[in-house]
């Protein structure tokens, strides 16, 4: 007699298949969770790019605006007469941008604490990246107020940012 058994000799349970089952559950599910990673890390990908030109257009004026708030820090403007008529422009190169800084004074008269009456010198800087020709509000990147506190002998005591507002 022989006692080996056939495979159709055995039992037929409920549980028969339920690897079957579980392998392929298991398939779909790290596929269905790969998909959504591979989508997210390409969204991010092209995001990037964008979000880098943005950045570096905001440095670079940032760094156009730090510039001229140095060069006008050392203008010699001392008399309202001649801070009123002031405005310009400065063009500077950072991040492979070409910046303008397109300013302009808003002056008024201020006593001192000593008495003496000197010219308050507020500055209104716009700063955008350069077409050749003056910044227009919707090109303006950033935009700030700086004040130069006048002393009594005409040179800047003390330079304070009243605003500074990033725009796009």
């Amino acid at each position: 007699m022989n006692d080996t058994r056939r495979n159709s000799d055995m039992p037929v349970g409920r549980d028969v298949g339920a690897s079957l089952m579980l392998a392929i559950g298991f398939v779909v599910m790290i596929g269905v969770i790969s998909a959504g990673l591979i989508g997210l890390a390409t969204s991010s990908l092209n995001n990037r790019a964008a979000l880098e030109q943005v950045r570096n257009r905001e440095y670079a004026a940032d760094g156009a605006i730090e510039v001229t708030v140095a060069q006008l820090r050392s203008s010699s403007v001392s008399t309202l007469a001649t801070c009123a008529a002031a405005n310009g422009f400065v063009i500077d190169t950072s991040n492979s941008l070409t910046m303008r800084v397109d300013w302009r004074n808003a002056c008024s008269l201020v006593q001192t604490i000593d008495g003496a009456v000197v010219a308050q010198r507020n500055v209104v800087l716009s700063a955008c990246e350069n077409t050749g020709a003056s910044c227009i509000d919707s090109a303006v990147v950033i935009r700030a107020q700086v004040n130069f506190e006048r002393s009594a002998t005409g040179g800047v005591a003390r330079t304070y940012v009243q605003s500074w507002s990033v725009n796009r």
